[in-house]
């Protein structure tokens, strides 16, 4: 079964991105801009790049993930549990592992520059889901999760639907679709829903700075990192990448390396 998880994951990937696109553009949510055929192809652009270093990465990490195994590493290596608790203590530690990480991707300059890439998007879609610059896929998706692999203990199986999971997430959280309120307002009590992630995604640091958890709101709940702002009301994206030509792909991979307050 878990095998046959790992094996749909990219069907569920393309399915999703297809299905949240084509919805989005019947019924969208946030109003539609001017320039949305150059907005959706430069992040797309941009997707692309995220999703093709992230298979090379992957491999990294499933060797993290049968080396931990094969040499008895980590946490739940060493503490006898049902699979079945295993796997939500492994969920819920790799979701607060990448809640720190997040945080800190905030806080530390070095590691903001790339990250910035995929707030800086001023037009919240379903492009907008893997807009990100190849480093951090590399530092999140690589040397994050093999840190965190090797240190909690975690399985293959709970890796794997840990990773489905989020992947699920990170595309229903970014799409321009208006979810049931009964979800945002019940849902938002543990899962990380559309209308809580976008808060994430405002133009006013302390709400961007707010909001870090991927999958549940737990973390953002006990370290006090939220915020009850409506979506409606939120300018979405970066101040100093609003001249459009900021939001072309090319200018977003190289501005990690170049001052983006000039003209």
């Amino acid at each position: 079964m878990i095998q046959t998880l790992a094996d749909i994951q990219p069907i569920i990937l393309v399915g999703l991105l297809i299905a949240m696109y084509s919805i989005e553009n019947f019924i969208p949510y946030l109003p539609i801009p001017a320039n949305k055929k150059q907005h959706d192809v430069h992040n797309f652009i941009l997707t692309f790049l995220s999703i093709v270093v992230n298979i090379a990465v992957g491999v990294g990490v499933l060797f993290a993930v049968e080396y931990t195994a094969a040499h008895r590493l980590g946490l739940f290596n060493y503490v006898e549990l049902p699979e079945f608790i295993e796997i939500i203590a492994s969920v819920l530690l790799i979701d607060f592992g990448s809640y720190c990480n997040h945080n800190l991707m905030h806080k530390a300059s070095f590691l903001w520059r790339f990250h910035r890439i995929h707030h800086s998007d001023l037009n919240l879609n379903t492009s907008s889901s893997l807009r990100f610059h190849p480093f951090e896929v590399v530092y999140s998706q690589g040397i994050y999760f093999c840190v965190a692999i090797m240190l909690f203990g975690v399985s293959m199986t709970s890796f794997i639907i840990y990773g489905t999971i989020g992947l699920i997430f990170v595309i229903i959280q970014h799409s321009n679709i208006k979810f049931p309120d009964w979800i945002e307002k019940y849902g938002r009590y543990i899962f990380s829903t559309p209308g809580w992630h976008k808060i994430h995604h405002s133009d006013e640091q302390k709400f961007t700075d707010s909001h870090y958890g991927d999958v549940f709101t737990f973390w953002d709940r006990i370290f006090g990192t939220w915020h009850k702002v409506n979506p409606d009301e939120i300018n979405y994206g970066l101040k100093e990448f609003t001249d459009i030509k900021k939001q072309r792909a090319g200018y977003q991979l190289l501005s990690p390396f170049i001052d983006v307050t000039k003209k």
